[in-house]
């Protein structure tokens, strides 16, 4: 364990500190059920509606929410007019199939067409896991995956706003151009409903790096799933067109099984993984498969580029030479534009360029960035981000496009046009950029 729990306080990490473990939930969502699917109470291929009648997508199924691929609307502004109208509700998951129903949500695509990150689909699974079992996710979680793995300071609490008695503060850079840490309770939430919900099955346990592991121990010794369902959580989603669910994360081409990314490293076998991140906190929960290797993070300060470094970990788990990161590129490069100008920036790339060995950064944290800095209305930065972007990872289709989204939003169409042809070029399957390119010609 390495740093504070509570920063404020000086109070050092410890092996019972209780971290929130965020979308690395949704794994356990998927255990949850896929025991079910192992002792007959339901078939993956089931409709959502058989469970929940009201549930008005006739054509999802449990393996497209467990997958990501329903086309379920997000949850972020669904819930808008209600909260408006209802200032005391807290909205949980039982809200979110009569929304659907109120207003009449569209699906974003045909379900098994795409690949899209949603944490509805895990809610709504959470809800079939209680229809079936006759008991609240929590219970559910606390009988048949904390007790059988032996996870004794793990928990799913009711109300996620209220802290566990060893659970650590979380601190975060109030921008991702920022270089001082600020605790989340003085940090205004970036969506409203953040601070009005009480989602589960998404995210919302609270665990310990030590019972994490024990998890993982017992997900593979057979105490919480059989070889057949766990083979089913690790192979990679295909599509309707016959096609792999891909996408690219940190310059590697990551696939989804049900309720776990895959990836494989041709010197380091087969990986699954889930990470997850909330304000202040970052977490991942690795293994190579091949190789019988966890790597478990749990970060309290939600800077942590936990995919990348969890690779460097396994790296050196298999003896393979790698220098160390001193600084995190993103964050120092972000403060220098702001507060410096373009020329120190510049300056920095260049160093960058010169001695990347120096430097910790991934396609994600760039592209984040420039994102942040546009909805700051630093729209100028932006863009300058997502140049400096395409010059670190030229071959990164999803720069183009957001260097091209951030010029057309500063009214830059030929330079737009240039960019959104070149991510198009890279990734003909840009449906985003050949849409702008459409309504810039029209």
């Amino acid at each position: 364990m390495y740093g504070f729990g509570d920063l404020d306080k000086q109070k050092p990490l410890n092996k019972s500190a209780q971290f929130p473990i965020a979308s690395i939930s949704k794994t356990f969502t998927a255990t949850a059920i896929l025991q079910l699917k192992q002792k007959n109470k339901l078939n993956l291929n089931d409709a959502v509606q058989k469970y929940l009648p009201a549930f008005p997508y006739p054509n999802v199924t449990i393996k497209h929410l467990l997958s990501n691929t329903s086309g379920l609307g997000q949850y972020y502004n669904l819930f808008d007019s209600i909260m408006t109208q209802f200032p005391e509700k807290i909205i949980t998951n039982s809200d979110i199939i009569p929304a659907f129903n109120q207003y009449k949500t569209p699906l974003s695509f045909s379900p098994g067409e795409r690949w899209e990150y949603n944490n509805v689909n895990f809610c709504i699974a959470s809800l079939i896991v209680e229809k079936i079992s006759g008991l609240s996710y929590s219970s559910y979680l606390e009988e048949y995956i904390f007790k059988p793995a032996g996870m004794t300071n793990s928990v799913m609490p009711i109300d996620r706003r209220l802290s566990e008695k060893n659970q650590v503060e979380l601190y975060t850079f109030p921008n991702l151009y920022s270089l001082s840490l600020e605790n989340i309770r003085n940090v205004p939430e970036k969506f409203k409903i953040e601070g009005r919900s009480n989602f589960y099955g998404h995210g919302g346990i609270i665990s310990t790096a030590a019972d994490l592991f024990k998890y993982d121990q017992a997900l593979y010794n057979g105490t919480l799933l059989g070889k057949q369902e766990l083979e089913e959580a690790f192979t990679a989603t295909n599509l309707s067109n016959g096609k792999m669910a891909t996408l690219q994360l940190d310059e590697k081409e990551v696939t989804y099984g049900l309720g776990w990314f895959i990836y494989t490293n041709e010197e380091n076998g087969k990986i699954i993984f889930h990470d997850g991140a909330i304000t202040g906190l970052t977490s991942i929960l690795a293994r190579n498969i091949s190789k019988k290797q966890t790597v478990i993070i749990l970060e309290n300060t939600g800077s942590n580029a936990v995919f990348s470094s969890s690779n460097v970990i396994l790296e050196i788990l298999n003896k393979q030479t790698r220098p160390t990161a001193t600084q995190n590129f993103a964050r120092l490069y972000g403060s220098t534009l702001v507060n410096d100008g373009v020329a120190q920036a510049d300056t920095l790339l260049m160093k960058y360029i010169k001695n990347p060995e120096k430097y910790n950064v991934t396609e994600r944290e760039m592209i984040r960035l420039g994102y942040e800095l546009v909805r700051h209305k630093k729209i100028a930065e932006g863009i300058v981000t997502f140049s400096t972007a395409t010059k670190i990872y030229p071959n990164s289709w999803n720069a183009f496009d957001s260097y091209g989204e951030a010029l057309l939003l500063n009214n830059q169409k030929e330079e737009a046009i240039i960019m959104y042809q070149k991510s198009i070029e890279l990734n003909p399957n840009n449906q985003n950029g050949k849409k702008a390119l459409q309504t810039i010609m029209d």
